[in-house]
């Protein structure tokens, strides 16, 4: 049996969706993964702090937050009182990382949902960072960490021989970076193309049908689904940190979301959509990768696609990545439903990834 402590940073609406997954999996993971597990940690920006080494009650954590209530009443033992109250997760992170017990079972493992920080990837890669140095495995769904300092933050996981996986990063829970990582060997990524922002292929499907742009948005902000900040969305940059995020994991590149040349769809209006449609054509936001004069650069902006293109036919918040090889050519992997239950898969799924690495010592 592997036993793994879990520090949630980040209660949102990716993080409270994970810990209902784990609930929902609890059973499966002990019997089919030998897996279990205790939240010993919770941050979160708006609802307080919490922690305790003998475990947290999840069940109550989530029932606190759905009511607005802090999280600070949930640390019991005085010896865990240590933090003061709505402590950040930096903080969380040294003082878990710092208990002697946590740290001599090494299988504490950092939570990162974080929301995306566009400019420097903070303060996620400083968590990331504190994790790994710690003695923490790391799993994260914010793009920043790998988006801004992949090479970095992956050295640092070697030379603590810890595990950094983001599988949640680019389009949810589909296993992008598991397929290369595990099942592409000797097999060189020469350049990539997609449709990998579901936010803005659903608006522009919806523009098709008619509907404005943002009432169109509005939708996807009221399922969780669209950055906290739209902008991040409709101007291409989430788009443009998935695009830096393959490009430096697949591609062996260094670039930021800065590097990426990107164009979002604001400037995308109605009678575009409909002339591009009166031509057999639809207009998507396509995210490239290539190399040029050996270095991987990426691009984002919105195109007229033929009807035979495949991503020209992806519609609502279906997602389609077309990973370009030396061998075996071109291999696509569709998302047809993507959400906050598909992110939230793609962290547990690394967390079994770890699960299988660590071993079973006992507690």
């Amino acid at each position: 049996m592997v036993y793994l402590d879990l520090l949630l940073v980040g209660f949102g609406h990716v993080g409270q969706r994970f810990a209902h997954l784990l609930l929902e999996k609890s059973v499966a993971l002990r019997r089919d993964y030998g897996l279990s597990w205790r939240v010993v940690g919770i941050a979160t920006k708006h609802h307080g702090s919490a922690f305790d080494a003998r475990g947290l009650d999840i069940v109550r954590a989530l029932k606190l937050v759905e009511a607005g209530t802090s999280l600070d009443v949930l640390t019991g033992a005085e010896s865990d009182r240590v933090l003061q109250p709505g402590a950040s997760g930096l903080s969380l992170i040294r003082h878990a990382t710092g208990e002697s017990r946590l740290r001599r079972l090494q299988h504490l493992v950092v939570v990162e949902t974080t929301l995306l920080d566009i400019e420097r990837g903070q303060p996620a890669i400083d968590h990331v960072t504190a994790a790994l140095r710690g003695g923490a495995h790391v799993v994260t769904a914010n793009k920043g960490p790998v988006a801004f300092a992949y090479r970095e933050l992956q050295s640092i996981a070697e030379a603590a021989h810890r595990e950094f996986l983001f599988e949640s990063a680019v389009m949810d829970g589909v296993p992008v970076f598991n397929l290369a990582r595990e099942t592409l060997p000797v097999s060189d990524i020469t350049g990539f193309c997609g449709v990998i922002n579901a936010t803005t292929n659903y608006v522009l499907t919806a523009m098709e049908a008619g509907r404005g742009q943002d009432e169109a948005l509005r939708d996807m902000q009221e399922a969780g689904i669209a950055e906290a900040d739209a902008s991040f969305d409709i101007d291409g940059w989430d788009a443009a940190a998935k695009t830096a995020a393959l490009l430096n994991v697949l591609m062996r590149g260094t670039a930021t979301p800065k590097t990426i040349d990107r164009t979002g769809i604001r400037g995308v209006t109605p009678e575009a959509v409909r002339q591009a449609m009166e031509r057999g054509r639809r207009i998507r936001l396509v995210a490239r990768g290539s190399r040029q004069d050996g270095h991987a650069v990426g691009r984002v902006a919105p195109e007229e696609l033929e009807a035979a293109d495949p991503l020209a036919n992806l519609t609502g918040m279906q997602n389609l990545l077309i990973l370009q090889t030396d061998v075996l050519g071109d291999i696509g992997m569709l998302q047809l439903d993507g959400g906050l239950i598909q992110t939230a898969y793609g962290l547990l799924s690394d967390m079994v990834t770890i699960a299988k690495r660590v071993g079973d010592p006992a507690p």
